[in-house]
């Protein structure tokens, strides 16, 4: 339900959402991540209106130090992905209306 709730609401037009599973299954949806090309950005401006956010996998998993044997690799994909991923605030104790104020935040930025 929160996750539909942030696919209903973020609009903003240069944030990737997430694709919607098969409705026939269900996904925990512990982590929900967006991309946005200025993601420091928006995490800087989210956190200044108390939005707690996450980035995973900052260093792509390739140029990781625990992986010096792919550290050759040339994963431009990842390595964009890795600059463009946020994890935005996911929890059963959050309410709708917590949803929708960190939408409407997102939809805000850099407007």
């Amino acid at each position: 339900m929160l996750a539909s709730s942030y696919n209903a609401l973020i609009t903003h037009p240069n944030v990737v959402l997430p694709k919607h599973p098969d409705q026939a299954l269900e996904h925990v949806w512990h982590l929900y991540v967006i991309r946005h090309p200025r993601r420091d950005q928006l995490q800087t401006f989210l956190a200044n209106h108390g939005v707690h956010t996450l980035i995973h996998y900052p260093i792509p998993p390739h140029k990781q130090e625990a992986y010096p044997e792919l550290t050759h690799l040339s994963l431009p994909l990842t390595e964009q992905l890795s600059q463009e991923v946020l994890s935005l605030p996911m929890s059963q104790v959050m309410s709708l209306k917590d949803i929708a104020a960190v939408a409407e935040l997102i939809n805000q930025f850099e407007r």
